[in-house]
């Protein structure tokens, strides 16, 4: 939707282009958020274990920034 009206209200339209380790991440991101909460119980550890996929995508992010 943002895409679309960028067109309209912004200074330059957005691009709809990701780097492939953007979609990488999403896909693994929405995985885990997957095998979360299709179960409908938790623990401790699943929680620990979203959190360090969510770790691992920021060191990822900061090491290694996506080319301009």
């Amino acid at each position: 939707m943002l895409v679309l009206l960028s067109y309209f209200l912004g200074p330059s339209p957005m691009e709809l282009c990701f780097w492939p380790g953007a979609v990488v991440m999403m896909f693994i991101a929405s995985l885990t958020a997957t095998l979360v909460t299709g179960s409908g119980r938790s623990a401790w550890f699943v929680g620990v274990l979203e959190l360090m996929a969510y770790l691992v995508f920021a060191m990822t992010l900061y090491m290694l920034p996506p080319r301009s």
